[in-house]
């Protein structure tokens, strides 16, 4: 799982400090913390850093015996098991701290400590041109819905129409929505008109749908 940001035009990864319970249930949390903790132990690339795993080896083996307490039952085991892990999370963040300064954003050096790193953001491009472009009458005169098939990755969508007929220098008037239909109103009763799509996300370049004419009621 790997995230990069751009420094000085290189690349460099993120380590993740991620140790939840939604992420690591108790057992999975007790073998991430021993895996990083023997993966660190005399590793070239983290020198000076015995005390802080000495602190890790001392949290890993108490939070392990609450474990076995707490299943024995009782609020108050539990309740000691909640402490240690939130101490072990606290000192392997802090170790995770150390790894992303040390290694300089370098994700061998990172995988080589045990700890994960995020993944990389994929870059969406332009999005699909929608599909099934219908129009229906709106409730009043001069009103009309414009609506369209959801398309994948949209996080708005583009609605633009001019009078008929279409020609070179028509005149597209642009409303947006966070949906895929949108109520246009303040047509022209018995006016022609031209009509049509984009989805749209942070890239710029929109592909529209093709136009659809349709006379106004």
């Amino acid at each position: 799982m790997i995230i990069y940001y751009k420094d000085n035009d290189m690349e460099k990864a993120i380590v993740s400090k991620t140790f939840s319970a939604k992420k690591y249930k108790d057992l999975k949390l007790l073998g991430k913390a021993s895996f990083i903790l023997e993966q660190m132990t005399d590793n070239a690339n983290f020198p000076d850093i015995q005390a802080k795993l000495d602190e890790l080896q001392i949290k890993i083996k108490t939070y392990e015996t609450s474990i076995i307490d707490s299943n024995q039952g009782g609020r108050y085991t539990t309740v000691v098991k909640g402490e240690s892990r939130r101490d072990l999370e606290a000192c392997l963040q802090e170790l995770a701290t150390y790894v992303q300064l040390t290694s300089k954003g370098d994700a061998i050096v990172i995988s080589s400590a045990g700890f994960d790193t995020h993944k990389k953001a994929a870059r969406v491009g332009a999005l699909d041109r929608p599909q099934s472009v219908t129009l229906k009458a709106g409730a009043s005169k001069g009103s009309v819905w414009l609506s369209c098939d959801v398309v994948n990755k949209a996080l708005f969508y583009m609605f633009e129409y001019c009078t008929a007929p279409l020609t070179d220098d028509s005149v597209w008037i642009q409303l947006t929505g966070s949906k895929r239909k949108i109520l246009i109103e303040g047509l022209t009763s018995g006016q022609e008109y031209c009509f049509r799509v984009a989805a749209a996300r942070t890239h710029p370049l929109r592909i529209w749908s093709d136009p659809i004419r349709s006379h106004v009621i």
